[in-house]
């Protein structure tokens, strides 16, 4: 995908940001799932797997026109499997002070 708005996550940022993810779970602060990330209108943050399709991928890069930043995670389970879900391809970080903490850590 060469689209400008979504940014490759490296596996070492990846791997800083799963304690907050499974902070994030707790709280409710992170959503995980396509359609749940489709219904969260106030994201901050949304990372994607790399093996989503194009067309998906697409579609949450609109996102970045509403201020959400748009990563691409491979995988994504190093963040998830925190919280035990190495399943999701889609997680969104609502904003609030867990998503400040995690754009401090994305630099």
């Amino acid at each position: 995908m060469t689209d400008e708005a979504v940014v490759d996550l490296t596996e070492e940022i990846a791997k800083s940001l799963a304690s907050l993810v499974g902070i994030g779970c707790q709280s409710g602060d992170v959503v995980m799932g396509l359609s749940t990330v489709r219904r969260v209108s106030s994201l901050a943050l949304v990372f994607a797997d790399v093996s989503l399709a194009e067309g998906t991928l697409s579609e949450l890069s609109r996102l970045t026109r509403h201020g959400t930043r748009v990563f691409r995670v491979s995988p994504l389970s190093l963040m998830t499997a925190v919280a035990g879900r190495g399943d999701v391809s889609v997680m969104g970080v609502k904003e609030g002070s867990l998503a400040a903490g995690m754009i401090k850590k994305l630099g």
